[in-house]
């Protein structure tokens, strides 16, 4: 699957695990919504036919007994049935209402079925006090009144306030029911907001590193190949089917292809360094032969111009063997002749040198080793001797006159550490990391490029590694440079590593 529509995926599926409880709370609110109008329109509604059921029930009770009292008086009574019958017809269409109108509850069509009842034996009632009119005496008139005409409009009276009763309830239930789904809408909003923030950050979060880890692999695969590890062990599928499955391929690709052409490169200057040693010995040699005179007398300026040449000459030899040492040791075939050294002897011998040239230069050059330093290392003396003797060289380079440089030698764990120490120029913090790198210089206002070839630090890593030792380096601008350096009392002799040691004497 492609980063796009892996992307797309992501994005659809953090949008449905955010819409499903928004849709939940959408649907809580429309059922709450619902509830409030029923609430405004329909049961105000109710009541209000209500009310006027009422009203009309008393228009209808004071209609009656106008009619009542006209018929006795022997008054004429048109107008007064008429009354009786309007109040009648306005109570019949809104019980009509009141009876058609839908409930949720079982107690409100109940209660409107015993109110529509009521209304009926109260319209019997007054059919019958009407034929009856005149009664025979006002005797009989008020039994008839109070036996059967008051008790019906009192039975209609007690059945309209049970239909109240029974829509206060209702509406009762509704604002419970209401008040229940907003609740209930809350909490599982709330919840489910809170589980969709949650899945919404694992997916974001899964997403995320599955781009960003692969992504920063290459990264730390780019800086090893940018320091000159062409093999940096970068974990990342190349059967990936997506984008970064094309940058791993392309990076395994690069990689490849980058220590093909370091090899070519080790192996072109190896055959080119040898090639050259063999011209170079022949012009020393007809060199040495034209100043001895051997073809014919030499003048003095002649004889200058000759010693130059000479040591133009021994200056590119050297240069061939670094060459030649450190392609050997690149390839797996820097040769180390080891032997027992007492580490005490080979210090003393070592700077021995360097006392004369300290006392020179105004310098203070102190040794200090360690009564702990081991007695014996076993290792390649002319190497070690090389690369303590560059470093010490190099301190001594740039350190100014009034300096102090110091070689300290101790134990660490099983082996031997030795650190130089010096109060010179100090080297960059962005070029420190650089200075192992064959042919790199420090070049600054306060330290510039000095006549070497840049290969000297490389050559002393790789004989200090092929020893199974280390070199690292500390300094800061204007108060100088620390090598460490530090050694087993016995190399290994057999390593997987291309820095195998193959020589032992």
């Amino acid at each position: 699957m492609r980063l796009r529509q892996r992307i797309v995926l992501t994005l659809v599926a953090i949008a449905v695990i955010l819409a499903v409880p928004a849709a939940f709370g959408a649907l809580k609110l429309y059922q709450f919504t619902s509830i409030a109008r029923d609430l405004r329109v329909r049961d105000a509604n109710a009541n209000e036919t209500l009310g006027g059921l009422r009203t009309s029930l008393e228009e209808l009770e004071s209609a009656e007994d106008r009619y009542v009292v006209l018929v006795t008086d022997t008054v004429r009574s048109g107008g007064a049935l008429g009354s009786v019958e309007d109040a009648l017809s306005r109570s019949d269409s809104l019980l009509g209402v009141l009876r058609g109108r839908s409930s949720s509850s079982t107690s409100y069509p109940r209660a409107a079925r015993n109110t529509a009842a009521q209304f009926v034996q109260l319209k019997r009632v007054l059919r019958e006090e009407q034929r009856l009119l005149p009664f025979p005496t006002p005797q009989a008139q008020d039994a008839f009144r109070n036996q059967h005409t008051y008790p019906a409009f009192r039975q209609v009276s007690e059945s309209l306030k049970a239909l109240q009763t029974a829509l206060d309830a209702e509406a009762k239930e509704r604002v419970s029911s209401a008040q229940n789904i907003a609740e209930t809408a809350r909490n599982t909003t709330l919840v489910g907001l809170g589980l969709a923030l949650v899945l919404t950050l694992i997916v974001g979060f899964l997403m995320t590193r599955a781009l960003l880890r692969p992504i920063g692999e290459l990264r730390r695969g780019m800086a090893h190949v940018a320091e000159g590890d062409f093999d940096p062990n970068v974990q990342v599928p190349t059967e990936r089917t997506d984008e970064i499955g094309d940058l791993s391929r392309s990076f395994h690709t690069m990689t490849a292809q980058l220590a093909e052409l370091d090899r070519l490169k080790a192996e072109f200057v190896s055959v080119a360094s040898h090639e050259i040693k063999t011209p170079l010995s022949v012009i020393r040699g007809y060199v040495s032969l034209l100043a001895d005179g051997i073809y014919g007398t030499v003048n003095d300026q002649q004889k200058k111009t000759l010693e130059s040449v000479s040591d133009q000459v021994d200056r590119l030899t050297r240069l061939v063997h670094r060459l030649l040492d450190i392609s050997r040791f690149e390839a797996g075939g820097g040769r180390l002749e080891l032997r027992r050294i007492n580490v005490r002897d080979f210090l003393d011998e070592l700077t021995g040198g360097f006392h004369v040239l300290a006392f020179q230069n105004g310098i203070d050059f102190a040794v200090n080793v360690a009564g702990d330093v081991p007695v014996n290392v076993e290792g390649d003396a002319d190497r070690l001797n090389e690369v303590l003797g560059n470093i010490l060289s190099n301190a001594f380079k740039f350190t100014e006159r009034g300096g102090r440089i110091s070689l300290d030698a101790r134990r660490d764990g099983t082996g031997l550490e030795v650190e130089v120490q010096d109060t010179g120029v100090g080297i960059p913090p962005d070029k420190l990391p650089k200075i192992f790198e064959k042919f790199y210089q420090v070049d600054n206002s306060a330290q510039p490029r000095s006549a070497g070839s840049g290969l000297g630090l490389a050559i002393a890593k790789e004989i200090v590694e092929a020893h199974g030792g280390t070199i690292s380096a500390g300094s800061e601008v204007g108060k100088g440079t620390r090598f460490r350096v530090t050694l087993p009392e016995r190399p290994p002799v057999s390593q997987a590593d291309p820095h195998a040691l193959t020589g032992r004497r």
